[in-house]
């Protein structure tokens, strides 16, 4: 009797400790469903889900070796030329470009010169939108509102006339200012990671020349060149180092 009721409780003890543990687990998956439940709850209509997608805001730094090059084909012309973009938003940018230009005319009758600085406002907008490629090359229409300030100097002069002798001097210098607008269009290729080399052509407009009169309009105007005219077309050959910043969130329901 004493074996067989060692058995029975040993029987009994098991069968206790699977109820147990199959009632555990019961309880455990109501708890799991009631979760879920409350998971796939619906969302009241009418109120707009937070949802967070990134794009990326770029910072291009610019160096215009333009001037350099044309300067190094034809010694009158010498230039510093730099700019600043950064990503307004997706595919638009804006624009600031600013330098310092130097150019000299020296012929038997007169030795001109001209120095000064200019700074260009506006913004690029990139319409390479094909988001299935993944380069990151850039295709831009964009607009310049422009300014320079700058110093026009005549050296060993000689003014002729047919009822006056031959006049000379040695130096005068006038003080100008020039306002312009330009349209634009270019590419920026990315040649290596965040290194881009640009190319673009520029409309220019001249809008109006102020100061001394004596020069006017100015033989050369800094960063608008040549000032023969009204309009004229230039171009430029740039170096860009992008530096990436932070991605920014944005909500998607929000306008822009």
């Amino acid at each position: 009797m004493s074996i067989q009721l060692k058995i029975f409780n040993w029987f009994f003890s098991i069968l206790m400790l699977t109820s147990t543990s199959a009632l555990a687990q019961q309880i455990n998956a109501g708890k799991d469903d009631d979760r879920l439940k409350k998971s796939e709850a619906p969302i009241e209509e009418g109120k707009p889900v937070k949802q967070k997608t990134f794009f990326k805001r770029d910072l291009k730094f610019g160096w215009d070796v333009s001037n350099l090059l044309v300067g190094a084909l034809s010694s009158p012309r010498f230039g510093l030329d730099f700019s600043i973009d950064y990503s307004l938003k997706q595919n638009f940018y804006g624009v600031v470009e600013f330098g310092k230009n130097n150019y000299s005319d020296i012929s038997e009758a007169m030795e001109y010169f001209s120095e000064g600085t200019y700074v260009r406002l506006g913004f690029e907008s990139n319409k390479r939108k094909n988001e299935e490629d993944l380069s990151r090359d850039i295709f831009y229409l964009g607009a310049r509102y422009a300014f320079a300030s700058f110093q026009q100097t005549l050296e060993n002069y000689q003014s002729t006339s047919t009822y006056w002798p031959v006049a000379t001097g040695d130096q005068i210098s006038f003080n100008n200012q020039a306002h312009w607008a330009e349209a634009l269009l270019g590419f920026k290729v990315e040649v290596m990671k965040n290194m881009y080399l640009g190319l673009g052509f520029r409309l220019k407009f001249m809008i109006f020349q102020s100061g001394d009169e004596t020069i006017k309009p100015a033989i050369y105007v800094p960063g608008y060149g040549k000032a023969s005219g009204n309009i004229t077309i230039g171009f430029n050959y740039s170096i860009y180092y992008n530096l990436p910043l932070n991605y920014s969130k944005k909500n998607p329901n929000r306008a822009n």
